[in-house]
């Protein structure tokens, strides 16, 4: 197993200065990802026969015309944008037309309480409030190549960075184009934002997942204009998760990638990313629970045969053999395999489960429905560190959990036997032969999420 520890210790006490940014946050976040990726045996990374930086941007009179036309137009005033990004891009497939889990709790609570906002997608929209993102886009792409070209110390800098990276994880693990597209791409894209969002008067942003690329170059535009930038939680934030840790006292000049304030799940949460972070930045949380839970009705549906339902949702490094020697062993067991929306490698796997083991693996129903309406039917929920398992204790499920990392990072769960923790196949046997449950945790004080809302965003 690869750790991401080794360069970070090596390089976290060094500036990376670019456009008078210190880019060691993207740095981090993209190489600790791609040592993810290399650890569950997916890394890839695209050929190019130029380096990123190399390829010539053309810019027309056209193109020229139609920058100037955005730069004397009036802009489209709005005080909330919400951030999204449509997971289900086919339509027929959205379930109770949820597009964002994440997203779609706000726009609910917007609506209700007749707040303003704009809603951006981020994948699909080429433009936001009047202005086309596409030309804004094209401009500064070419400025900012033109920039990185000239500076050949950074050059140097990024090259002798990687080539620690090879020396250390391999020499397939070469990110200096990696690295070099991103970071081109994050300067463009705040340019962009930076020049849209000063001509409206927005006053707030609602985005998830900080350590996108391209959520970060929205951060760093809403920063400089001293907009409000609030992440939601997306899932459980451990010591595991190279972007929810190890951010180091002595970096200078690299605050503006990170939000003003995170809306947290729980209170414990607060805690632990306060630690994380206070040294390189003060945040303001906002505990206010998980949005599209207090959205849910928990009702369980009645059993009436004698099957054990197990969701097991994936995390792209697979399952334990033991995991899958209980399938042939335990004939009334269903395992309802989810893949994870971003990490789909598991796709072979499920699919050979599924021609082995027929009726005991159910994929469409674990991969089409809202978690939601999944946890009604199941018995148990299994994963390595899903932030799912607290979603799923919501419901009144029991956790099953596996692996160091997932003991590491549901702990306290585990040892107060509110999780149930499995190193084998006999451990699995004994939950499953004598149909062991937790007892179903007390409900946390119910919070005011409407109050919370209007506080933050009206």
């Amino acid at each position: 197993m690869l750790n991401h520890d080794v360069f970070i210790n090596e390089f976290e006490n060094q500036n990376f200065h670019f456009c008078d940014i210190n880019w060691w946050p993207l740095i981090k976040v993209q190489v600790a990802y791609q040592l993810h990726l290399k650890n569950a045996h997916v890394f890839k990374l695209k050929e190019s026969g130029k380096y990123y930086n190399e390829i010539e941007v053309k810019v027309t009179l056209k193109d020229r015309l139609q920058f100037y036309h955005n730069y004397f137009k009036t802009s489209k005033s709005v005080k909330n944008i919400i951030v999204t990004d449509s997971f289900n891009k086919d339509s027929s497939k959205r379930v109770n037309n949820v597009i964002n889990p994440f997203t779609d709790p706000f726009i609910h609570y917007f609506e209700k309480l007749k707040i303003d906002y704009a809603l951006f997608d981020y994948q699909k929209d080429t433009f936001l409030l009047g202005y086309d993102l596409k030309i804004l886009k094209k401009i500064y792409l070419k400025q900012v190549k033109n920039t990185f070209n000239r500076d050949k110390e950074f050059q140097l800098q990024l090259t002798q960075f990687c080539n620690f990276l090879s020396q250390n994880y391999g020499q397939d693990f070469n990110l200096y184009q990696h690295l070099v597209h991103n970071i081109i791409t994050n300067q463009v894209e705040y340019l962009m934002f930076l020049f849209v969002l000063q001509k409206g008067k927005v006053k707030n942003i609602l985005l998830y997942c900080y350590y996108n690329n391209t959520m970060m170059s929205i951060i760093r535009a809403a920063n400089k204009l001293n907009i409000t930038t609030i992440e939601y939680q997306h899932s459980q934030v451990t010591s595991n998760h190279f972007a929810y840790s190890r951010w180091a006292t002595n970096q200078k000049n690299n605050h503006n990638f990170f939000p003003s304030k995170m809306w947290v799940w729980r209170q414990t949460d607060a805690v632990y990313l306060k630690q994380q972070f206070e040294a390189i930045k003060k945040l303001d949380f906002i505990v206010g629970g998980n949005l599209s839970l207090n959205l849910s009705k928990v009702i369980r549906d009645k059993k009436e045969d004698a099957h054990i339902r197990v969701l097991v949702t994936l995390q792209g490094i697979g399952l334990p053999d033991y995991v899958i020697s209980c399938i042939k062993k335990h004939p009334n067991l269903i395992m309802y395999l989810r893949l994870h929306p971003r990490y789909p490698q598991d796709k072979e796997l499920c699919e050979m489960l599924k021609s082995k083991y027929k009726e005991q693996i159910e994929m469409e129903k674990a991969n089409t429905l809202s978690l939601s309406e999944i946890f009604t039917s199941m018995d148990y929920h299994l994963t390595n560190f899903s932030g799912s398992a607290i979603e799923a204790e919501y419901f009144g499920l029991t956790n099953i959990i596996f692996g160091e990392k997932g003991y590491m990072t549901y702990k306290t769960e585990i040892e107060s036997q509110k999780y149930l923790f499995v190193q084998s196949q006999e451990d699995l046997d004994i939950i499953f032969e004598g149909r062991i449950k937790h007892k179903a945790s007390s409900k946390e004080k119910k919070i005011d999420i409407c109050k919370l809302i209007k506080e933050n965003f009206s």
